[in-house]
């Protein structure tokens, strides 16, 4: 049987570029989202819930005829039950690296999936890392050299942000990039696909 299509509910270019990693053919649509926190919400129930409404956002643009699966994901950085988004600023990285320093931080990455049949899955994986303590001038400098303002919790880890950390624990690195691939590998065989299934050699 052809594999549904593949469909990745985010704009951003970070998940784009780790499912084009597996060498997968997918269509990239933006969901369209509220990422409001609820009052008192945890933030592995944020990241699920975000997650979840992605997929629906963007499954909810397709053809209920064809055969499809969506892809939604959210990552959610905290210190304790305080959260972290994107900064967009250099002064707000800067803030939010500055509590970071001499801790451990965790990054919850949801994924979740739907299929045209109505199928779904949702989970949540974890990341933590722990960041060495940190000097302003050090702080100043890596804000400049990786510029990661649209970046959860101010971290580029494949770039020079790994060089902020000391220690870090957890399954899969890729949930701290933003897209748990080997939680999505489990979840397309909760499918009945593998994951090879999708392969351009497919």
């Amino acid at each position: 049987m052809i594999a549904p299509n593949l469909i990745l509910g985010s704009n951003s270019p970070y998940r784009k570029k780790l499912l084009a990693s597996l060498g997968v053919t997918f269509t990239q649509m933006q969901p369209d989202t509220d990422e409001t926190p609820n009052q008192e919400e945890d933030p592995r129930s944020l990241s699920l819930r975000l997650g979840v409404s992605k997929a629906e956002s963007v499954a909810n643009q397709l053809n209920k005829e064809a055969r499809w699966i969506c892809i939604g994901s959210d990552q959610v950085c905290h210190l304790e039950r305080t959260l972290y988004g994107k900064p967009g600023t250099a002064e707000q990285a800067a803030i939010q690296l500055t509590a970071f320093s001499g801790c451990w931080v965790t990054f919850s990455t949801s994924l979740a999936l739907i299929n045209s049949e109505g199928q779904t899955f949702s989970a949540v994986e974890d990341y933590e890392c722990r960041f060495r303590t940190l000097s302003s001038n050090e702080i100043a400098t890596y804000i400049q050299l990786d510029q990661p303002l649209d970046c959860t919790g101010s971290i580029k880890v494949e770039q020079a942000g790994v060089s902020l950390l000391c220690d870090a624990r957890g399954r899969d690195i890729n949930s701290l990039y933003g897209l748990p691939l080997m939680l999505l590998s489990e979840a397309l065989k909760s499918f009945s696909y593998s994951i090879f299934d999708f392969m351009k050699e497919s």
